[in-house]
C-alpha cells in the first residue's frame, strides 16, 4: 500500500533542496577562487619578471646618476631582478617626471631626482606639476650640505668677513643656476640679511660656477660640498661656511653657518626616488625598504663618505614629512625674492 506524503512535508522539500544546492555551488566556487592567484596580491607585488628602470632627472656623470648608479647595482642583488639606470634630464626634472607618473603602477619605473623637481613647482607654476599630485616619495638618501666659497682674492676668510664685506660694497656669487637650491639657499641665508649687497650670476652647473670662482669673475660662490671639496683643500677657493647642522667630514674645518652666527637651513640637495601615485602602498613600502637597506650598507656608505655625502637615509614616511616642510621654506623664499619664473 503506497503511504501518502503530507502537504507539510511536502512544501518543505524544494526549499530544503534549494538550500543544499545553494551550498554546495557556494563551496565549489570558494575552492575555485582560493585555487585563483589572487589579482590585489598581484597588483601590491613588484613584478619579479619585469627589469626595474631608474629614470634620473640629470645626465650621466653628475652626483644624483652616480648615486644612482650605485644603489641600482645593489638593488638587483638585494631585489634578486635587474635594476638599471636611465637618463633624462631637462625641464627641472619635469620630462621624467611626466613619464614616471604614468607608467604603470607596479614599482617598475622609478624616478631619481632632487631638490630642483620639488622648487620648480613654485618657480613655474605654470608647469602644473606638483610632485603631491603625481607622485609617492620612495626614499632618499646621501644628501649633501651647499658650502659657501670665495675667491682667495676676496678678503672675506669666514662668513662674519664676508657679511661685513657684502655690507660695504656690492658682490657678485655664482650659483649653480637660476632658481637652483645653491640660489634659493643664498637667498634664504645671505641676502635676507640687512644692508647686505649682492649680485645673483647663474651658471649652468657646479663646475662653471665655481671655475669663475677660482678665476675671480664672481667673488662667492654657492654649491654642494662634493664638486667643491678638491678646489678647497687645493687652496684654488676658500670656504667660508656649510648650509648643514653639523660640520662636514669632508671639510672638518668649516664652521657651519650656526656656528658662525646666522641661522642655518634645515635642508640639504637630496637624492630622492619616487613612483607613481597611483602605486600601492606595499609596494612603496618594498622598494623603500630596500632602497634604504641598500644606502645602510657599509661599502656604500663608504662609498658615498669619500664622495662628500652625508651618511643619512630616510624611508618613505620620513622623506614625505621633509618634503612638506621643505617646500614651506621655498614657498616663503620664493615669495619674498619675488623668484616666480626664475629658472
Amino acid at each position: 500500500m503506497r503511504r501518502s506524503t503530507s502537504p507539510g512535508r511536502q512544501a518543505l522539500l524544494p526549499p530544503l533542496f534549494d538550500r543544499i544546492r545553494l551550498a554546495v555551488v557556494s563551496l565549489l566556487f570558494a575552492v575555485a577562487v582560493l585555487g585563483m592567484p589572487s589579482r590585489t596580491a598581484a597588483q601590491e607585488t613588484i613584478p619579479s619578471n619585469q627589469t626595474i628602470r631608474l629614470i634620473v632627472t640629470f645626465a650621466p656623470g653628475g652626483g644624483v646618476d652616480v648615486v644612482a648608479r650605485l644603489i641600482a647595482d645593489r638593488l638587483t642583488t638585494s631585489l634578486g631582478q635587474t635594476v638599471i639606470v636611465e637618463n633624462r634630464p631637462g625641464a627641472a626634472g619635469i620630462i621624467a617626471g611626466r613619464q614616471v607618473a604614468s607608467a604603470e603602477p607596479n614599482g617598475t619605473t622609478v624616478l631619481v631626482a632632487s631638490n630642483p623637481l620639488l622648487i620648480n613647482q613654485l618657480l613655474k607654476p605654470e608647469t602644473n606639476f606638483k610632485i603631491a599630485d603625481e607622485l609617492a616619495p620612495v626614499a632618499s638618501v646621501a644628501p649633501q650640505a651647499i658650502v659657501i666659497v670665495t675667491s682667495p682674492q676676496v678678503p672675506a676668510h669666514s662668513l662674519k668677513d664676508l657679511l661685513s664685506l657684502a655690507r660695504q660694497k656690492p658682490l657678485n656669487y655664482a650659483t649653480t643656476g637660476a632658481g637652483s637650491l645653491s640660489h634659493l639657499t643664498v637667498e634664504f641665508l645671505l641676502t635676507s640679511q640687512p644692508g647686505l649687497r649682492m649680485q645673483h650670476v647663474p651658471f649652468p652647473g657646479a663646475a662653471p660656477a665655481l671655475t669663475a670662482v677660482v678665476a675671480n669673475q664672481v667673488e662667492v660662490g654657492s654649491a654642494t660640498i662634493p664638486p667643491a671639496v678638491p678646489l678647497v683643500k687645493s687652496g684654488k677657493i676658500q670656504a667660508v661656511a656649510v648650509a648643514s647642522e653639523q660640520r662636514s667630514a669632508q671639510l672638518p674645518d668649516v664652521p657651519t653657518f650656526g656656528e658662525a652666527g646666522v641661522p642655518s637651513l634645515p635642508v640639504l640637495a637630496w637624492v630622492g626616488f619616487f613612483v607613481s601615485a597611483k602605486t600601492p602602498k606595499p609596494i612603496v613600502d618594498r622598494l623603500s625598504k630596500a632602497i634604504v637597506e641598500v644606502a645602510r650598507l657599509p661599502d656604500v656608505r663608504k662609498k658615498f663618505g669619500e664622495m662628500g655625502f652625508e651618511d643619512k637615509a630616510s624611508d618613505a614616511g620620513q622623506f614625505s614629512r621633509e618634503l612638506a616642510a621643505e617646500l614651506a621654506i621655498w614657498s616663503d623664499v620664493v615669495k619674498k625674492a619675488n623668484l616666480v619664473g626664475a629658472n
